[in-house]
């Protein structure tokens, strides 16, 4: 039997999350704006869960979500732009918001 090396194992799952992002950025930017353009986190999750199954969040959902909310920002930094979502009241806040620039232009594209 072979063992799998925890280096592979977060590989494979860092290159699934790149892949899976824009869909799970899609999902944020989407549930952020029926709430109002923001939320508690614990609300954006469970919302992102009823939509997908009907079901409240497990825990690897919610870990899901959260992971795909600061690689979304990390990404965008990294490339030196704005990235869409962010948290209004400091790193540690559990409250998400698409930012001014983003929820106007969103706001207005829908309309």
């Amino acid at each position: 039997m072979t063992v799998v090396r925890k280096e592979y194992v977060e590989l494979a799952r860092r290159a699934r999350l790149r892949i899976d992002l824009d869909a799970r950025t899609g999902e944020l930017v989407e549930v952020l704006l029926s709430l109002g353009g923001a939320a508690h986190r614990d609300m954006v999750i469970d919302r992102i869960a009823v939509r997908r199954s009907g079901n409240r969040a497990s825990p690897g959902l919610a870990r899901e979500v959260i992971e795909a909310f600061d690689a979304h920002r990390m990404a965008m930094i990294a490339r030196g732009l704005p990235p869409l979502f962010h948290r209004p009241f400091g790193p540690d806040s559990l409250r998400w918001a698409l930012t001014a620039e983003a929820h106007d232009f969103l706001s207005q594209a829908l309309s």
